[in-house]
């Protein structure tokens, strides 16, 4: 007879306290399967045990930190009834103290880690706070004896480079540092909530699960009991490879696992789920929605993986690859999971385990990307659209057997487009330079008012395909938008007119696209003219 039994009381152990109840049985049981959620995992456990006739007290140890109690069920295969099922308090003679002087360990190493990025960031940040007083005070209060020795027009626009270089890598190195911050915020929570777990067992006690079982003959039990544990977590990654331009890519989602539960999963059948379970009982509620004025917000942190990941490239050799192993997809109403076709063995420690889950063809377009006001390469990006399986995660990206960089794909819907960098493309040349910059005064120049300084400005940009093949190029640069009206800007002309103005809902920002032939050299103008009040420091095109 095959019973299932929730925690939580199903009966009350105390009303087969009689001589008729034999003393508790330890049964060793072997982990054999495991479910990995986002933030859990289910655990199932197997054991086998011989009875006698009577009420039997099976009791199976538990290495885990932390279970939920509501979730534990138990299976039991013969003849008689599962009279209740709990999880008990085990007396254990091990003592905790050298797990807790390990993890006391780990955590100030973490901590120490912490406090060396928040220095690194504070750093940042006064780096960033003396170049912006440097542009305010260049714009704003300009010294008279540098207005009468203005600088060679070269050293200008060497200046000008330095600081947007150097803004751009301050901003790259925070974001860095805040992604940091964020993992090791996670890993210093789970260590203390370890610490809490081992610590709370300074009584010499372990866990385990109860199983109070009633036969009336001597027979063989098979037992299955299942629990939701904490401490393990999975996150997807991604591995885009693409052979050349012509093909699509192939895009493999690894699934890269930790746990540090307190027992080791040795050759389970593991499954992976993107189901997100129901948090203690309660769907997803809605607060009032009050409108403020907006504040800084910090991108999603990237899962720590990228060395683990490279070293699953395939490095160009004169045979062909072996396939990587895939999962067997189950898709369930709300979820997918996703069996790994042979048992694994993940230890319960502080390193991830990546494990292939599936690889599929990507089909979408080729083209080569361009803003020359910020950089003079064309990269060659992949466009496609997510379906229901994609996740949000980091994606390494190899591009004719090499491996090109990393980039972090968004949570996207099924349908939306997402794109896919494979780096700087030196066959298509990209210039943008000013030809025309003509300055004068004016006593009156339409609505600005008197004295003004009228500029004409044009720019010129020039693409060539220096391919053999043709390529698809997509240009984007701006204009200036005043955002105040003591500065008009009019007459603004193209040749040819964009694409598409105002990209992503980016004012002024405008795109074109090409399709170059073998060769070919397109060229766009973009003139304007712009009048600002002449006792206002002068913008800089």
């Amino acid at each position: 007879m095959r019973n299932a039994w929730l925690a939580a009381g199903i009966l009350v152990f105390t009303l087969f306290a009689s001589a008729a109840v034999c003393a508790g049985q330890s049964v060793s049981s072997k982990i054999t399967d495991v479910t990995l959620f986002f933030d859990k995992a289910r655990v199932s456990r197997q054991a086998s045990v011989s009875v006698e006739p009577g009420i039997h007290r099976l009791v199976i140890p538990l290495d885990a930190f932390s279970i939920e109690e509501k979730s534990v069920t138990a299976d039991v295969t013969g003849r008689g009834e599962i009279l209740g099922v709990r999880v008990s308090r085990l007396p254990t003679a091990e003592s905790p103290q050298e797990k807790i002087r390990k993890l006391e360990a780990h955590l100030r190493e973490l901590q120490n880690q912490k406090q060396e990025i928040k220095d690194r960031k504070t750093a940042l940040e006064r780096q960033e706070t003396f170049l912006d007083g440097v542009v305010e005070f260049s714009g704003t209060q300009v010294p008279e004896e540098i207005k009468t020795q203005m600088p060679a027009p070269g050293d200008l626009d060497a200046t000008l480079g330095f600081l947007g270089k150097r803004f751009t890598e301050i901003f790259d190195e925070k974001r860095v540092a805040e992604n940091k911050l964020a993992d090791l915020e996670k890993k210093i929570d789970q260590v203390r909530r370890e610490l809490d777990m081992v610590r709370g067992r300074a009584d010499k006690t372990g866990t385990g699960i109860e199983i109070l079982f009633r036969t009336e003959k001597a027979q063989n039990l098979d037992i299955t009991a299942e629990y939701m544990v904490h401490n393990a977590d999975w996150s997807p990654m991604y591995r885009a490879v693409a052979g050349d331009a012509d093909t699509d890519i192939d895009l493999s989602m690894m699934g890269q696992i930790q746990q540090k539960t307190g027992e080791d999963w040795e050759n389970v059948n593991l499954s992976v789920s993107t189901a997100a379970p129901v948090r203690d009982g309660r769907l997803p509620e809605l607060s009032p929605w009050h409108i403020d004025t907006p504040q800084p917000q910090a991108r999603k942190s990237r899962a720590d993986g990228a060395a683990a990941m490279k070293e699953l490239a395939a490095r160009p050799a004169a045979k062909k690859s072996a396939p990587v192993a895939e999962a067997e997809r189950r898709r369930t109403p709300i979820s997918f999971e996703y069996d790994l076709p042979e048992p694994v063995s993940v230890a319960s420690r502080a390193e991830k385990t990546l494990l292939p889950l599936f690889t599929k063809s990507i089909d979408g377009e080729f083209y080569h990307h361009a803003a020359p006001k910020r950089d003079p390469r064309a990269y060659l990006v992949y466009s496609a659209e997510a379906d229901s399986e994609l996740l949000a995660g980091p994606v390494n990206i190899f591009f004719a057997g090499r491996y090109v960089g990393e980039m972090f794909l968004e949570e996207k819907q099924a349908g939306e487009a997402f794109v896919l960098g494979l780096g700087a493309d030196r066959s298509v040349a990209v210039k943008r330079e000013k030809v025309r910059d003509h300055r004068k005064e004016t006593a009156f120049f339409g609505q600005v008012e008197r004295d003004a300084i009228v500029r004409e400005i044009k720019y010129r940009i020039t693409a060539e395909n220096l391919r053999n093949r043709e390529i698809k190029l997509h240009v984007t640069d701006h204009i200036p938008v005043s955002r105040t009206d003591r500065i008009k800007v009019e007459d603004v002309a193209f040749s040819p007119g964009p694409k598409k103005r105002d990209v992503e809902g980016k004012p002024g920002v405008m795109q074109w696209r090409f399709a170059l032939a073998p060769g070919q050299t397109e060229e766009i103008s973009i003139s304007f003219t712009v009048a600002y009040p002449k006792d206002m420091p002068a913008p800089v095109f």
